[in-house]
């Protein structure tokens, strides 16, 4: 599976009316918003400076204040996270010292899906709960700011590998949405789409689909043909068509969404550099390696360029590129990448979360065809560990490597060993309905994690 940056939609607006006296400050506000909304970033970002030069100029604090956090907003999704953190740090101080909980909450909210983007999962997830309580207690249970902090609470806790919290939030979440008075269907696709990339990351295929195509549809009719929120949602129902082997489907949403993106973000943006690694894979897929390969290099050098050396985007990035040097036979240079890949995540999400998992079945593989068997079953058994306890028993990447494991144990004359081992991967295809004997050979290239 392709490795998703889920990206984290910057969704809470607070009115400009509803904290601005000045009407020319209020127009400014608007105007940006207007056309962040349409998704025209860079105008976006003018706006919301001339609305900081003229706050500054009055010398109000909460006017400054709400500036400030409209121009990180934009600046978040640009991509330009330092200035980003920088004015949302400035804006929380000066709600601190001037109380203003609305605008606070929602400046919270969004620091901390700046901190998810970084990586930094530990401090979003607190960050998100401070604002979820001050939402809650500034707009009741069932307000629809409620609703935007559950979903980052949701993609927060997903990073984290506790799906039960994910799940909650996304279903209260979707609740508040659907019997909001006012409609209001980009929310409900926002919240679909991330709620259907947990179905996907916990193997419930058709429950993905079925909330990627609604999320697609919703977003066509809110936000037109050219939203790169739209470009989002294709990313993830093409990588769900890939893994269900429907490959031009899946080259088709890729295709439209790459040019999408680049012209509203550039072709420097982290969001250009996911749809380029989830197309390698693909091309990966279809035995087009020196295509893939492009790809992910291009991805590499942009996450490298925005986030750092140990950032956990490149993780997956270093997975993909390993699995080109697997099938060409350069066994040492895919260990050096999925080990540098398996250190990133057991630093970010920590040594047991299913993603750490994925990595370890790959690396399990190139010892295997090392020929260095007592490692490869350390790394098998201890993957296994790990997706049972995060994910349960009936996961299809568990499955895979089951599969593998069972196919080095025979390698090493433990029929008996390999036959329970081979059951168990029974199990888990039957609970997927799959057809034991169509994946008794299993490619480890299925492992590569979203």
């Amino acid at each position: 599976m392709a490795w998703q940056l889920a990206f984290l939609t910057c969704c809470v607006l607070t009115s400009p009316a509803a904290l601005a006296q000045d009407r020319e400050l209020a127009q400014l506000l608007s105007q940006g918003q207007q056309l962040q909304a349409e998704g025209r970033y860079g105008e976006a970002a003018s706006s919301f400076q001339s609305a900081l030069d003229r706050a500054n100029a009055s010398g109000k604090p909460l006017d400054i204040a709400q500036s400030m956090y409209q121009l990180a907003l934009v600046k978040q999704v640009l991509g330009d996270y330092s200035a980003a953190g920088a004015l949302y740090e400035k804006a929380t101080d000066l709600c601190v010292r001037n109380p203003a909980p609305k605008l606070l909450a929602a400046i919270l909210l969004n620091n901390a899906r700046l901190d998810g983007v970084e990586g930094k999962f530990g401090e979003a997830a607190v960050l998100a709960a401070k604002s979820l309580e001050l939402h809650r207690a500034q707009f009741g249970p069932d307000h629809p700011r409620v609703a935007d902090t559950l979903d980052a609470v949701g993609w927060i806790q997903l990073r984290l590998g506790r799906y039960k919290e994910s799940e909650s939030a996304y279903a209260e979440s979707l609740a508040i949405r659907e019997k909001a008075k006012t409609p209001d269907p980009a929310g409900v696709a926002a919240t679909l789409n991330d709620l259907g990339f947990l179905e996907y990351s916990l193997g419930h295929y058709a429950e993905a689909e079925v909330s990627f195509c609604r999320a697609l549809a919703l977003r066509r009719s809110a936000l037109g043909a050219n939203h790169p929120d739209l470009a989002d949602s294709m990313l993830r129902l093409g990588e769900l068509y890939r893994v269900k082997h429907e490959f031009s489907k899946a080259e088709q949403m890729f295709e439209q969404a790459i040019p999408m993106l680049e012209t509203a973000l550039g072709g420097e943006h982290p969001r250009v550099a996911n749809a380029s690694n989830n197309l390698g894979v693909l091309y990966c897929d279809e035995g087009r390696l020196a295509e893939a390969r492009k790809l992910f290099t291009r991805a590499l050098e942009i996450y490298e360029k925005v986030f750092g050396q140990d950032h956990y985007q490149l993780a997956g990035v270093l997975s993909n590129l390993a699995l080109i040097e697997s099938e060409q036979h350069s066994y040492q240079k895919a260990e050096v990448a999925y080990s540098r890949a398996l250190g990133i995540e057991e630093k970010t999400v920590g040594p047991e979360h299913p993603e750490v998992a994925a990595i370890l079945s790959n690396l399990a593989q190139i010892y295997r065809f090392e020929n260095r068997y007592g490692d490869a079953e350390k790394a098998y058994l201890r993957a296994i560990g790990i997706w049972e306890q995060s994910v349960g028993g009936a996961h299809p990447d568990l499955a895979g490597c089951l599969l593998n494991y069972a196919a080095l144990l025979r390698k090493v004359h433990r029929k008996k060993e390999a036959s329970e081992v081979e059951a168990r991967a029974k199990q888990v295809l039957a609970a997927q309905g799959r057809d034991y004997s169509a994946a008794a050979l299993v490619d480890w290239h299925e492992l590569q994690r979203h």
